[in-house]
């Protein structure tokens, strides 16, 4: 299958060298670019850290040294084998999404987000004392140059969200079929896409285990 990978570098590397491993032929066409922010540590002492992303881990950067001997609460394996790899001592996946994370933030109290600016809202429990630094921004693409395709890979809320914009723009609505990392992931998409998958699980051996259960 010829399948667009959506996701920001340098993940869109990796998937599509991942995907021609299966047999597939990617078209990388990253539908965000992330950039650092300039940022500080904020005055006090944490508990834990919070990491939604490997972006944020990646932008974080030498700033976030202090924070290496804290546990910090990933959101997913790829977050949380990025926050190993930067030094980060007690990395764990936490949930699967940033609610999931603030209830076992809950075990904690005082927690320190480093965070993108783009964020999906969410309710945090009062156990939790929650301070938020934007250490990164990601902007939105556009598709352009796009071949013909059998199917899309697609990895959060805000990406998917603009795929199908930008599918409509390019009025490109054939039977695609769409893969998605969650449920919510699907939902952002929205209705109508005549073919639709989610991952068992979200990450990316999910994903690909969805094209093989298509016979793919």
């Amino acid at each position: 299958m010829r399948l667009l990978v959506t996701r920001p570098e340098p993940g869109a590397s990796r998937t599509a060298a991942a995907l021609q491993a299966a047999g597939h032929t990617p078209v990388v066409r990253p539908l965000m670019r992330t950039e650092p922010l300039p940022w500080a540590l904020p005055a006090g002492d944490f508990d834990a850290v919070m990491l939604t992303s490997a972006a944020a881990v990646r932008h974080a950067g030498a700033s976030a040294d202090p924070l290496k001997r804290l546990p910090a609460l990933c959101v997913g394996e790829a977050c949380a084998e990025a926050a190993r790899a930067a030094g980060f001592a007690h990395a764990e996946v936490a949930g699967v999404d940033a609610a999931a994370v603030l209830q076992r933030a809950r075990d904690f109290g005082r927690v320190l987000h480093l965070a993108g600016v783009e964020r999906t809202p969410v309710t945090v429990p009062p156990e939790v004392a929650l301070t938020v630094c934007e250490v990164y921004r990601a902007r939105l693409l556009p598709l352009d140059d796009v071949p013909a395709l059998d199917g899309a890979l697609l990895y959060s809320q805000r990406s998917a969200r603009h795929f199908a914009a930008e599918w409509a723009r390019l009025g490109r609505r054939q039977g695609l079929l769409l893969l998605a990392i969650s449920p919510a992931v699907a939902a952002a998409a929205g209705p109508g896409w005549p073919r639709l998958r989610v991952a068992a699980a979200p990450n990316e051996a999910s994903m690909l285990a969805a094209l093989a259960d298509e016979g793919l």
